[in-house]
C-alpha cells in the first residue's frame, strides 16, 4: 500500500474524505487484507448455503419473480440477464465527482464483508478509481430502494457492456477492457445498495459546509456595512438557549465582526439579528447529514445480508433516513437564503447604510444593483423549489409488490440542484455588501480584511452596469472565503 492511499476497510471513510477523493482526477486507493477477508468468508457462506435453500436473487427471481427459481446451472446467465434488464441507460450522465463517489460508496460498502460479493468486484472498482477513467452512468431510475439502474450500469461497464468516458491521460484512447467477469450471484449484491445516492448526498453536504461558512463571512460583511449592534451574537444568548447551531454560529460572528464599527441603532432588522437561530438551523442539519453518511458509506445493506452465518432476507436497504435528512437539510437553506435576499436590500437602503438608494452614483433615477434584487428573488424561488420534500412522493412498482420508495435519490439531486442557486444568492448579496463598503471608505481590517482582499477582483466602477461578470467572480471565489471564515472563527 502506498502512503497516500485510501485504505478501504481500515478506518471508515468520512463524507469529508470522500468528497475530496471524488473531486480528484484519480484516487489511489487499497482494499485492505481484512476486508478482503470478509468478503471472501461471506462469500463463502452464501455459495453454501445456496446449496440447500433458496436466496433471493441468486437461486430466484427478483421482485415479483421472487418465487421463480433459476435452473440449475443458469446462476452466470441469471446474472448477467439480472444486469442488463436493470441497466437503465436513460437520462443526462452523472459528473465525475459522483460516479468516483458511488464507486468509494460501494467500496466501502463490500468492505463491511455482509454482502456477499466476491474480492474479485471490489478489485475491479479499485482499478477503475486507480487509472481515471470513468464509466457514464445515467440519472433515471433511482427511487431510493437501492440505486438499482445506475448500478447495473456500473458492473456492466466492468464486464465490457457499457458506456465509458474520454480517456484525458495523453495519447489516444485505449478501448476499456473488461475488468471483471460477471459470476453467479454476482448481480444482485451489486445493485443492492444506494452508493449513488450518499455519494451525490455527501458531495451536497460538502458543498453546503462551505457555503455555510462563506455566507457568516458575507453576512459579516453586511453586518459592517450597516453598522450593525453584535448583542444578537452575545455568548449569554446561546447560554440561555443553548441550540448547539445557534451556539456555533453566535460565536463565529463575534469573532468575525469583533473589529465592525459602533452600532447604529438599538436592533438591526431580521436578517442580521436572527442569522444565529436561522444559520444554527443549517449547521445542525448538516451535522445530522453528516453522522448519517458516516454510517451509511460504510455499512452493509445489501439484501440478502450475509451476518453471523446466516442468509437475512430484509428491507435494512431502504434510505429513509437519508432522503429525510437531506429534505430537512434543502428545507434549511430557505430561510438562511431569504435572510441573505434580505440584507441585499437593506444594503440599499439609505436609512441603514447612510448611502444612496440602491447604492447609486449617477444621475438621479439610477439603479445602481438594484437588480440584483430581482436575481436573487429568482434564485431563492428556485430554491424553494428545490425544497419541496421528496418524501411526499409515493410509487408502487413489481406488481404491488414494491409498493413503497424513499425517493432519496431526487432528494439527492434536489440537494445539488439547491447549491448552485445558494450560492447565486450568497454571490449577490458579497458583491452588494463589497460595493456599500467601498462607497462608505470602510478600510479593510481584522478578521475580515482577507475577505476583503478576495473582492479585490470586483469591478472598481460604480456607475449603473451590468454586474452579472461580478456575481460570477463573487461565485467562485465562495470556496476561498469559506477557508477565510473557517481560518479566522474556527468551529
Amino acid at each position: 500500500m502506498t502512503d497516500d492511499a485510501l485504505r478501504i476497510g481500515e478506518a471508515p471513510l468520512t463524507p469529508k474524505a470522500l468528497a475530496v477523493a471524488a473531486r480528484s482526477a484519480t484516487v489511489q486507493v487499497e482494499l485492505t487484507p481484512a476486508a478482503r477477508e470478509r468478503m471472501a468468508v461471506a462469500h463463502r457462506t452464501v455459495e453454501a448455503a445456496a446449496q440447500h435453500r433458496r436466496v433471493y436473487g441468486r437461486t430466484t427471481g427478483v421482485g415479483a419473480n421472487r418465487h421463480v427459481e433459476v435452473e440449475p446451472g443458469e446462476g452466470r446467465a441469471h446474472s448477467v440477464r439480472l444486469l442488463r434488464s436493470h441497466s437503465g441507460g436513460m437520462g443526462d450522465p452523472l459528473s465525475d465527482d459522483v460516479v468516483r463517489g458511488t464507486i468509494l460508496v460501494r467500496l466501502a460498502q463490500m468492505a463491511a464483508g455482509s454482502g456477499g460479493h466476491r474480492p474479485e468486484v471490489a478489485d475491479a472498482l479499485v482499478a477503475v478509481l486507480r487509472d481515471g477513467r470513468l464509466p457514464v452512468l445515467r440519472d433515471l431510475g433511482g427511487i431510493g430502494t437501492g440505486d438499482v439502474t445506475l448500478l447495473a450500469q456500473l458492473a456492466l461497464a466492468l464486464a465490457g457492456e457499457g458506456e465509458w468516458g474520454p480517456d484525458r491521460r495523453p495519447g489516444p484512447a485505449p478501448v476499456p477492457e473488461a475488468r471483471l467477469t460477471i459470476e453467479a450471484g454476482d448481480a444482485l449484491p451489486f445493485m443492492s445498495s444506494n452508493a449513488a445516492t450518499f455519494a451525490s448526498a455527501a458531495l451536497a453536504w460538502a458543498d453546503v459546509s462551505e457555503l455555510l461558512d462563506a455566507g457568516l463571512g458575507i453576512a459579516a460583511l453586511t453586518f459592517c456595512a450597516v453598522d450593525g449592534n453584535p448583542e444578537a451574537f452575545a455568548a449569554a444568548i446561546g447560554a440561555a438557549r443553548p441550540l448547539p447551531g445557534l451556539i456555533s454560529v453566535s460565536e463565529r460572528l463575534r469573532a468575525l465582526a469583533a473589529d465592525a464599527p459602533a452600532p447604529a441603532r438599538l436592533q438591526d432588522p431580521f436578517g442580521l439579528r436572527c442569522l444565529p437561530p436561522v444559520a444554527g438551523v443549517v449547521h445542525d442539519a448538516l451535522a445530522a447529514l453528516r453522522e448519517l453518511l458516516h454510517v451509511e458509506i460504510n455499512s452493509a445493506a445489501e439484501n440478502p445480508l450475509i451476518a453471523d452465518g446466516q442468509v437475512l432476507h430484509h428491507g435494512g436497504f431502504h434510505a429513509a433516513a437519508c432522503a429525510l435528512a437531506l429534505d430537512g437539510l434543502r428545507l434549511a437553506l430557505v430561510p438562511f437564503a431569504s435572510l441573505s435576499a434580505a440584507r441585499l436590500t437593506h444594503l440599499m437602503s439609505p436609512s441603514l447604510t447612510g448611502l444612496p438608494v440602491f447604492l447609486s452614483v449617477d444621475a438621479p433615477g439610477s439603479s445602481g444593483v438594484l437588480i440584483a434584487e430581482y436575481l436573487a428573488a429568482d434564485a431563492l424561488a428556485r430554491l424553494r423549489a428545490d425544497a419541496v420534500p421528496a418524501v411526499l412522493g409515493t410509487v408502487a412498482i413489481s406488481r404491488g409488490l414494491e409498493e413503497h420508495a424513499s425517493f432519496a435519490w431526487q432528494a439527492a439531486g434536489q440537494a445539488r440542484h439547491a447549491v448552485f442557486h445558494l450560492r447565486s444568492v450568497l454571490a449577490l448579496e458579497w458583491v452588494v455588501a463589497e460595493r456599500a463598503l467601498r462607497m462608505k471608505g470602510a478600510a479593510p481590517r481584522g478578521a475580515l480584511l482577507p475577505a476583503r482582499e478576495l473582492a479585490s477582483g470586483f469591478e472598481d466602477r460604480l456607475e449603473d452596469r451590468p454586474i452579472g461578470a461580478d456575481a460570477e467572480r463573487a461565485a467562485g471565489a465562495l470556496p476561498a472565503l469559506a477557508r477565510v471564515v473557517r481560518a479566522a472563527a474556527p468551529r
